[in-house]
């Protein structure tokens, strides 16, 4: 290591002791960060197992039949509430309802139509609501498919046993219409007894025949939510809030104390000055995600993306970043007071437009293009690739690149206009 690399070093260090020394620092850059990681965390449903919907059922048959609908829908992951026959009260009051009339199984054994009725509140969430239409269908073709595969072993048709236990649509639609067929050589209508009972457990019992997968479709992006959006927002926003004001009132306090004019006496260049500071910055950064990252990972079981070196590589571009604004706030701001005001409004300002207190992609597009003026923003693009949408270190090289530009273009500002006396 050169004379001159040592030297910034030991700026470097001294600015992070001098930091160590101000007691809020323990609440600013561990206890707050932390608190808002779980708070904002628990404030949405992700990271974690999706939340049940909830549906409540008035069972009007009360037959084998419905029961075993019922049961059907518990599987598909509803939070299942029943509701008596003749409590409209509490059936209104529910967001989604679903409701088994009465003559359900009979219908049903007659190979007759039966409408099962769904109802959703006009207030209900829309996605909840959409959700649970997906789950209803789902759980009436597996009702179906099971009545199906019941019929045909009782009926004793060696052709048609294990034909529906292909998990493709076209084997349910055969299996479906093959039951209704009145030529399937089926007993019709059928018969709901105890024999046809314990068969269609065995056959419910069963693996199943229907499976659902989701995509997001065209150009749309899953909104990240739970730690995986809270944790990478509250790195991104401790980052550049804590780094910012630390750092420009540190540098507004020794100008007007004169202590930049004192270490320009020193055997320093301009340079390695300049260069310790901006390191002493970028450190202080390091360690608030530093610490982050650990009690994310630890404390909250956070998932943190398949790259770690792009991860790692991520937060040390964003640590440049924000180590060049608090330069850049301490070369042009001239008292304390002045620099606390300024840096923190501006900071939480950034922090907001760049999607560190809701995700960018619940905003209008073009509120999502302004908000890239902020690095904040570009941290974030990178760490929901990693987090949120499971994309590798190739994914975060853009928003690594434009960091870079901003801490040149700011690092190279503050470098210009920092004045070693006030």
């Amino acid at each position: 290591m050169s004379e001159s690399m040592r030297r910034a070093l030991v700026l470097a260090l001294n600015d992070l002791r001098l930091t160590a020394k101000d007691r809020p620092v323990i609440f600013w850059m561990i206890i707050m960060p932390i608190a808002f990681v779980v708070l904002l965390g628990s404030m949405n449903t992700g990271g974690g197992d999706a939340p049940k919907v909830a549906l409540a059922v008035v069972d009007e048959d009360q037959s084998f039949l419905s029961h075993a609908f019922r049961d059907a829908l518990s599987r598909e992951g509803f939070s299942i509430r029943d509701i008596p026959v003749g409590d409209i009260d509490s059936l209104e009051t529910s967001p989604r309802s679903v409701r088994i009339p009465p003559g359900f199984q009979d219908s049903v054994a007659a190979a007759c139509q039966v409408p099962i009725y769904f109802h959703k509140k006009s207030d209900a969430d829309a996605s909840y609501s959409m959700t649970a239409e997906m789950h209803l269908q789902r759980a009436i073709i597996q009702i179906l498919v099971h009545l199906a595969e019941t019929a045909k072993r009782l009926s004793g048709s060696d052709a048609a046993k294990g034909s529906i236990s292909e998990e493709t649509p076209e084997g349910a639609f055969h299996a479906i219409s093959a039951l209704f067929s009145s030529d399937a050589g089926l007993p019709m209508p059928i018969a709901i007894d105890e024999r046809f009972g314990r068969t269609f457990a065995e056959v419910a019992a069963e693996s199943s025949t229907i499976t659902v997968e989701t995509e997001t479709a065209g150009r749309g992006r899953a909104v990240p939510s739970g730690t995986a959006q809270s944790l990478p927002a509250i790195i991104t926003l401790f980052m550049l809030l804590n780094t910012a004001i630390y750092g420009a009132v540190f540098l507004t306090q020794e100008k007007q104390d004169r202590v930049l004019q004192r270490i320009a006496t020193f055997p320093l260049s301009r340079g390695s000055i300049l260069a310790g500071k901006l390191l002493g910055r970028t450190l202080l950064a390091l360690l608030q995600a530093a610490v982050l990252l650990l009690a994310g990972r630890f404390l909250l079981g956070a998932y943190l993306g398949n790259s770690l070196l792009g991860l790692l590589f991520l937060i040390l571009c964003l640590a440049l970043a924000v180590a060049s604004l608090a330069l850049f706030w301490g070369a042009i701001l001239r008292r304390v007071e002045q620099a606390v005001a300024v840096v923190m409004i501006v900071s939480l300002f950034l922090g907001g437009i760049g999607g560190c207190w809701w995700p960018l992609e619940v905003v209008p597009a073009w509120m999502r293009t302004a908000g890239h003026i902020s690095p904040a923003a570009w941290a974030m693009d990178g760490f929901h690739s990693l987090i949120s949408f499971g994309a590798g270190g190739s994914a975060v090289v853009l928003p690594c690149l434009i960091l870079l530009a901003y801490a040149l273009v700011f690092a190279l500002a503050g470098a210009r206009l920092l004045r070693f006396s006030d």
